[in-house]
């Protein structure tokens, strides 16, 4: 697919998804389409077994909304945007892949909405900024922020950044386990995607069944969570991936994961 927006880099089993909207990355909904498109593309390619969202801006991961846009838009119009970005985002939580969020700029708002979204949220140190200061604009976070926010770094918490529309320095956002890792900048790039291809190196089918497993399971009653933790666990059991752990470590050697 031929997107604008968006440059997808496959570097072995890892796929780099690149932001590029001048100067911030802020959404509009043409955006929150190629966004859409990309993570469903990303989706179904069986070969990847991690996918990076980075920026390939200086500054920013995502800024925000694009707010001129915003406010010409009609009741019925703010409804569509909100379900774009949702539906887009929930794309990444369902995707039987690891998706980090290398955060290596400004990720407000609807940047901010998008790392809650992925599995892993890595951060430069230095003077970025992530939350969600839509209450200070006289708005709501409308991505899912007021949902994935509680669920990761408590109730509390959460609230006390979404009523006051708080934005983190990096410290702050690890502190609180917002973001999952700090890097120097001038290495940030680097050390993420070593931490991405150590991660596709090991046995895809697992990890994707692992993720399906603890998001499916998440919500229900603990007997039928371990329902679910069962069926995946029998399926994996079906892949060459488990067959080959399973034999190595019998034979001793490593083993040799092709994610299948």
């Amino acid at each position: 697919m031929d997107y604008q927006f968006i440059t997808m880099e496959e570097i072995g089993r890892v796929l780099k998804l690149s932001l590029h909207r001048p100067s911030t990355n802020a959404l509009n909904r043409a955006f929150g389409e190629e966004l859409f498109r990309a993570f469903g593309e990303a989706e179904r390619m069986e070969e990847v077994t991690v996918v990076v969202i980075t920026s390939a801006l200086d500054r920013a991961f995502i800024a925000g909304a694009d707010i001129k846009e915003m406010a010409a838009m009609e009741l019925d119009e703010s409804e569509a945007f909100s379900k774009l970005l949702q539906e887009a985002y929930s794309i990444l939580p369902r995707m039987k892949k690891v998706v980090i969020a290398a955060i290596n700029g400004h990720a407000m708002g609807g940047g901010c909405e998008l790392a809650l979204a992925c599995d892993y949220r890595f951060m430069t140190r230095g003077k970025a900024l992530i939350g969600l200061p839509e209450a200070g604009l006289g708005i709501v976070p409308g991505a899912g922020g007021t949902q994935r926010l509680p669920r990761l770094v408590g109730l509390s918490r959460a609230l006390d950044i979404l009523l006051r529309g708080r934005v983190l320095g990096p410290e702050e956002a690890l502190e609180i386990g917002l973001v999952d890792r700090l890097f120097d900048a001038e290495t940030f790039a680097s050390e993420v995607m070593e931490f991405a291809a150590v991660l596709a190196s090991g046995a895809g089918k697992a990890l994707g069944f692992i993720k399906a497993a603890v998001h499916e399971g998440l919500e229900l009653p603990m007997d039928k969570a371990l329902d679910v933790e069962r069926k995946y666990g029998l399926e994996n059991l079906k892949t060459r991936d488990a067959k080959e752990g399973l034999k190595a470590f019998a034979e001793k050697r490593k083993p040799n994961f092709t994610n299948k």
